[in-house]
């Protein structure tokens, strides 16, 4: 069985909403830092939207150290980077306009992207 070439992005999309579903419940959720939440993205801006949500990431905590390891896994998951077949126009908001979020709401409009993006696919 021969895959399309959107085969493999498709699965990596899949890995990270996996990766955000189990996130949400071990994201520290009290005296938390807002983070800056792209929502609605044009598909022209879906690249620069992506990124905002890696680089935000990295400012997610842990709710407990138990899980700190795990959870530093899954952020270096989400950190890696995938390939995005659109073109980037470059009057795309910057991050930092964006609404700042709790971290599950973050979170749930990283998802959000993700399954739009996993119904635009052509495969």
């Amino acid at each position: 069985m021969l895959l399309s070439a959107a085969a493999p992005t498709k699965l990596r999309y899949k890995e990270l909403v996996k990766t955000v579903i189990e996130l949400k419940k071990i994201v520290k959720v009290k005296d938390v830092e807002l983070l800056n939440t792209p929502e609605d993205s044009e598909s022209k801006c879906l690249s620069s939207a992506f990124n905002c949500f890696q680089n935000a990431s990295l400012h997610l905590e842990p709710a407990n150290s138990q899980s700190s390891r795990n959870f530093e896994v899954m952020i270096t998951r989400l950190r890696r980077p995938i390939i995005i077949d659109t073109i980037t126009d470059m009057n795309c908001s910057p991050c930092e306009s964006y609404a700042k979020e709790a971290p599950r709401q973050f979170l749930d409009s990283f998802l959000s992207l993700l399954q739009e993006r996993i119904r635009n696919l052509h495969i």
